[in-house]
């Protein structure tokens, strides 16, 4: 916060987003509760040193940052490691046993939600690898009489040339040129658009074999 004399409306101040973002990289960014719980400890010790210049007794200055710590336990501006660094020397772990036992639970939670979430990606994974192998073993039969039901003509030549041609989940095929939406079967009329085993192929020059991919 800038104390100053207040600026002209044709000028306007930079917003503390922007403020944090031209930061230089490698600078810890600011933390407002851990200053906070700072100036309650340091108000705490000099209350209890100079209660006369002070508005309240150490333990109010105490029991404020007691309520600070429990009301955000597990937050990003509070890693419990530094909050018992920063502790006072005669401060007791008994009395700060509500905010412990609240880190260890949003510790545990946050463990648990984290492994949890591993293993729905794992099974997400496998499901998604076992319908591609699915789908790679599903094999379009293209014979020497076989014909487009579009065009009426062949999809191997008298030269054993094969064509391009497109295959439906439906096992029907039809030439490239002869399609006139790739998600939709022009023999049944049905939509494959949500069905990801829409599939062309183009056959090179090679003797065709009776089973081809």
């Amino acid at each position: 916060i800038v104390f100053g004399s207040k600026k002209s409306s044709s000028s306007s101040a930079p917003s503390p987003s922007a403020l944090l973002d031209d930061a230089p990289r490698g600078v810890q960014r600011p933390r407002p509760l851990m200053l906070l719980l700072k100036v309650l400890f340091e108000a705490s010790e000099g209350a209890a040193a100079k209660p006369e210049e002070y508005r309240k007794v150490n333990v109010e200055y105490k029991e404020a940052a007691l309520s600070l710590l429990v009301g955000y336990a597990g937050h990003r501006d509070l890693p419990p490691h530094e909050v018992i660094s920063a502790l006072p020397s005669h401060w007791s772990l008994e009395g700060l046993a509500g905010y412990l036992t609240k880190c260890a639970r949003i510790c545990l939670h946050e463990q648990r939600a984290s492994m949890l979430e591993e293993n729905l990606s794992s099974m997400a994974y496998l499901k998604t690898f076992s319908a591609w192998a699915k789908e790679r073993m599903r094999k379009v039969n293209i014979t020497g009489d076989r014909c487009c039901p579009v065009c009426n003509r062949r999809f191997v030549d008298k030269d054993s040339v094969g064509k391009a041609f497109v295959a439906y989940p439906n096992e029907t095929c039809v030439h490239m040129q002869c399609k006139d939406d790739l998600s939709i079967c022009p023999k049944t009329g049905r939509n494959f658009s949500d069905n990801l085993s829409v599939f062309g192929h183009a056959l090179g020059s090679g003797p065709i074999e009776e089973d081809e991919e």
